[in-house]
């Protein structure tokens, strides 16, 4: 990785993000996780920063994003959330209905996010790209509630 710079600052900034659909309902479809991280690599550039790894799974995104100092993660997740909500809304709506009923919200309201530094970025960006692959394929419990495993 290089480092950035700007008039007054010189910078490596990166953050591994992941927001998970409301309910974990599995909604993702490979095309809306496309779509989605199109356009969050767009809404990183507006923002003077870059889009560096990006997938998706059924119920969740991960992001690998660098940012300008300037830009709080606090915010930058706030806009990642609120615009990636409303534009895969506007794409994809009648299929997240089959998920989401009413006004429920596309994404929980909790999030995950850690700086990086450039020893872990590879291992990183290498746990982001696998998400979609078979390996990684999360297995899904039905049981209604979650339970501690039993020690036998």
């Amino acid at each position: 990785m290089e480092y950035n710079r700007k008039a007054h600052s010189v910078y490596l900034l990166t953050y591994h993000i992941v927001f998970v659909t409301k309910y974990r309902q599995p909604v993702i479809t490979d095309e809306m996780g496309d779509f989605m991280k199109n356009h969050a690599a767009y809404l990183c550039v507006r923002f003077g920063g870059e889009m560096l790894s990006a997938e998706t799974d059924r119920d969740h995104i991960h992001l690998l994003v660098s940012m300008p100092p300037d830009v709080a993660p606090s915010r930058l997740v706030t806009i990642l959330k609120t615009q990636l909500s409303k534009e895969v809304r506007k794409e994809y709506g009648e299929h997240i209905r089959k998920y989401l009923w009413g006004d429920a919200p596309f994404w929980s309201s909790s999030y995950f996010i850690a700086s990086t530094g450039t020893t872990v970025m590879e291992k990183v960006k290498e746990y982001i790209e696998s998400q979609r692959t078979e390996e990684h394929k999360r297995k899904y419990v039905k049981s209604g509630k979650y339970s501690k495993k039993k020690k036998g």
